[in-house]
This record gives C-alpha cells, sequence and structure tokens, in this order.
C-alpha cells in the first residue's frame, strides 16, 4: 500500500474554496485498499474536512477573526507537518500549496512529490500580486524540483511550459472532477443572474456588469446575484452611480443554498479573462443552470458546447449574449440538458483515479 502524505497549508489558510475542496475530495476518496492518506495538522476549520468529511481537528475561538487565528494555526501546524515529514512514514508527499518549507526534508530522504498547478494566474497578472507575496518564486522552484505535476486543464499545462520551460513529459492533466454535496435549500431570490466567487481584476466583473447594466435598468425584477464577499464601499457608490443599486445582491451562502441558486438562476454568468479550470461551471452543469461563459483561457476546454460564449473584452457581445439566454426560454433548456450530459465528463471518481494514475508512476 503506498501512503500519501498531504500537508495543511491550503487547510491552513482556507475555510473554503476551490483548492482544498479538491484536495479533500482527493484524501478522503482514494481507494483503500491500494493507497492510505493522512493530512497532519493540529488545527482545522476548513469546511470540506470539519463538515463534509467530518474529520476531527482543534480549533480555537479567540482571537474572534479566523485572519488573525490562523497565524496561530499556522505556527503549529507547520511544526506538525514537518515532524511528519522527517519521520519519513511516507512513500508520496502532495503538498496543498507552494510553500518550499518541505523542499528539504523530502529531498533528503529520497521521496517523490507531485505537485499539483491549479493555474498561473499569479504568472499571467503579476500587477495583480501583493509586493510581499512569494508565490510566483516559490511555485517556480517546487514546478523545477517536483518528480511530476498535475495540472487541472490542457490550459494550465500550456501555460506551464510557456512560462516556466517545463518539459512535458512531467506533467499530467487531471482534470477536476464534481460529486454535489448538499440538496437544495428553498428558492431564494426571482428572476436573477449568477455571478460566484472573487469580482477584482481579471474576474472581469465590472467590465462585464458595465457592459449589461442597461439591461438591469430597463428591468427593475432582473437581478445580478454575487456570492463572496461584502461589497464595498468603491463598490456600493459604483452600483449607485450606474444606477443599479437595487438590482445587485449579495449573499454568504452555504452549500445548500448555493445549490439552490444555480437550481434557480436564469442562468450563471462566469466572464474572468483567466482561469485554470473553473469549479463553478461544473456545479452550474450539475444543478441544471444555463452557463454563460468568457471564450478565454480553459473555459471552451472544459465546457465543450455545454455553454454560450461571448468575447470578455466585448461590450456588445457581452450584452448580447445575456439578452439571448434571459430571454429564450427554449435556449436555457437546452443549455441545461447539455450542462447535464457534459457534468458526467467531470466524476470526482475519474479525477481520483487518473491522480492515482499518477501516484502510481512514482
Amino acid at each position: 500500500m503506498k501512503r500519501i502524505l498531504y500537508d495543511n497549508q491550503m487547510f491552513t489558510f482556507q475555510r473554503f474554496g476551490g483548492v482544498t475542496r479538491y484536495f479533500a475530495d482527493l484524501m478522503y476518496n482514494l481507494p483503500t485498499e491500494e493507497f492510505s492518506a493522512s493530512m497532519p495538522a493540529c488545527f482545522c476549520e476548513n469546511h470540506y474536512v470539519v463538515n463534509t468529511y467530518c474529520k476531527k481537528y482543534a480549533s480555537l475561538s479567540f482571537p474572534s477573526n479566523y485572519r488573525a487565528r490562523r497565524r496561530i494555526y499556522q505556527l503549529f501546524n507547520t511544526l506538525y507537518a514537518s515532524r511528519a515529514i522527517k519521520s519519513g512514514e511516507y512513500d508520496i508527499f502532495h503538498p496543498t500549496y507552494f510553500s518550499p518549507y518541505f523542499l528539504q526534508a523530502v529531498k533528503r530522504q529520497g521521496k517523490p512529490f507531485v505537485l499539483t498547478v491549479h493555474d498561473m494566474t499569479f504568472e499571467r497578472y503579476p500587477q495583480d500580486v501583493l509586493i510581499y507575496d512569494r508565490t510566483i518564486p516559490n511555485k517556480k522552484r517546487l514546478v523545477a524540483e517536483a518528480d511530476h505535476i498535475i495540472a487541472v486543464s490542457e490550459n494550465t499545462k500550456r501555460d506551464i511550459i510557456e512560462l516556466l520551460g517545463t518539459d512535458p513529459s512531467k506533467i499530467s492533466v487531471v482534470h477536476h472532477g464534481y460529486r454535489p454535496i448538499a440538496e437544495p435549500s428553498k428558492q431564494l431570490f426571482d428572476r436573477y443572474i449568477l455571478y460566484v466567487g472573487e469580482r477584482k481584476g481579471y474576474k472581469n466583473f465590472f467590465r462585464w456588469l458595465s457592459a449589461i447594466r442597461s439591461l438591469l435598468v430597463m428591468d427593475p425584477t432582473l437581478k445580478v446575484v454575487c456570492t463572496g464577499n461584502p461589497f464595498t464601499k468603491y463598490e456600493i457608490e459604483l452600483f449607485r452611480k450606474w444606477n443599479i443599486n437595487n438590482s445587485i445582491i449579495q449573499i454568504s451562502a452555504d452549500d445548500a443554498q448555493m445549490a439552490s441558486l444555480y437550481r434557480h438562476a436564469l442562468c450563471f454568468v462566469f466572464p474572468s479573462q483567466y482561469e485554470g479550470f473553473g469549479i463553478p461551471i461544473l456545479e452550474a452543469f450539475y444543478n441544471g443552470c444555463p452557463v454563460c461563459l468568457s471564450d478565454a483561457s480553459c473555459f471552451p476546454e472544459v465546457a465543450g458546447d455545454a455553454a454560450l460564449f461571448f468575447d470578455p473584452n466585448n461590450a456588445q457581445s457581452m450584452y448580447d449574449t445575456l439578452r439571448e439566454v434571459i430571454s429564450k426560454e427554449s435556449l436555457r433548456k437546452e443549455l441545461v440538458a447539455k450542462g447535464l450530459h457534459r457534468a458526467k465528463e467531470f466524476t470526482l471518481e475519474r479525477m481520483v483515479q487518473n491522480t492515482c494514475d499518477v501516484y502510481r508512476k512514482l
């Protein structure tokens, strides 16, 4: 039996997020007759570990702010992980992010390590990276040192090769998989477009919203529902300036509410100029939600013919595409049917199996 040791980097950093959902789904669904998985940590509040998979870790109630608490968690969890690495009681190491703290110990023991690269966003958009952030040089170093690299899309693989000069034979593409984790709650809103995630920079939210705002002005019953962080003062002022402040809703949704939001939306829109994969696309497909996407990066690879595409740099294209999908019920039904069919290509079981194929090579 091969013992896979995962570290706690992202599980310490994130309570919610695509990276930790990916690793939790992977760790806790490995075939137990062939692989064992462990993620050593003292403290963990990650939703997918604690709630979805019901794993027990300690947590603190003070400080009340999670960003402050996770600094304490990081200190203890890094020590705990380092001790597990130095013990050598594993066959393959799989870090969950790009801190190289483990590198010397793993290499000294002659153990292989696998690195998952979800995207090359920082490298494509370095202007959005904080000056003290070490992700770019750390990722470059680990990509060079890794025994094998998992890229979550062909688009991400091409970016790794282009931007870091990595040997293509060292990279395997393993698409994300998805399995619904909650039954939908009751319907929360009427007649709305759904937007999921962050709204800054390359996410292209404000360019898209500017392009389609006249639809909201002409139809006061039409709303845009945004999940994620609460609106900033700047955003609220901008919505007021555009006369759409009553048409934009923010909600911090749990899993059941997210399933409902997808289920009842007129459509889900993802206007980003770049993504490594785009898990919300699969969430929309599985929940029977029509999908409108940028014709950019990995989106055509993931969605195939199951989405309506627009030019993320062309306001008229964004406007026309949204108007078409919200005005044509027959088109929405067609997209739902295609999305449900396309979703079968991205199962959790397939993702786990393809990752195990990588482990077997090492």
